[in-house]
C-alpha cells in the first residue's frame, strides 16, 4: 500500500471488504446449490443485518485497537480485512 493512503482509509476499506465478502459467501453458496436443482434463491434480510452489525462492531474495535500498535501502513489492510471477516463470521454463526 502506498504511503499516500491514510491508514484509517485502508482499515475502513479492509473492514468493509472482509465483512462484505463473508456476508455474500453463504448466499452465493446457497444460490449455487439451488440453481443446480432449478430453484430460485432470494436474498434474506438477515444477511444485510449481520453485515451492518459486523461492520459497526469491527470498525469500532479496529479503531480502538489499531492506534495502540505501531503497524506499517502496508499491513493495515490485511489486518482489517481479517477483522471484518471474523466479525461477520461470528455473527453468521450466532444468527444460524
Amino acid at each position: 500500500m502506498a504511503d499516500f493512503i491514510l491508514p484509517e482509509v485502508a482499515a475502513a476499506v479492509g473492514l468493509f471488504s472482509g465483512c462484505l465478502i463473508r456476508a455474500l459467501s453463504p448466499f452465493l453458496r446457497k444460490r449455487y446449490r439451488e440453481a443446480k436443482e432449478g430453484k430460485d434463491v432470494k436474498w434474506e434480510p438477515r444477511y444485510a443485518w449481520t453485515l451492518v452489525f459486523a461492520l459497526i462492531g469491527s470498525f469500532v474495535a479496529t479503531m480502538f485497537i489499531l492506534p495502540n500498535f505501531d503497524i506499517p501502513s502496508t499491513n493495515i489492510f490485511p489486518i482489517a480485512f481479517v477483522a471484518g471477516w471474523a466479525a461477520q463470521d461470528i455473527l453468521n454463526e450466532l444468527v444460524e
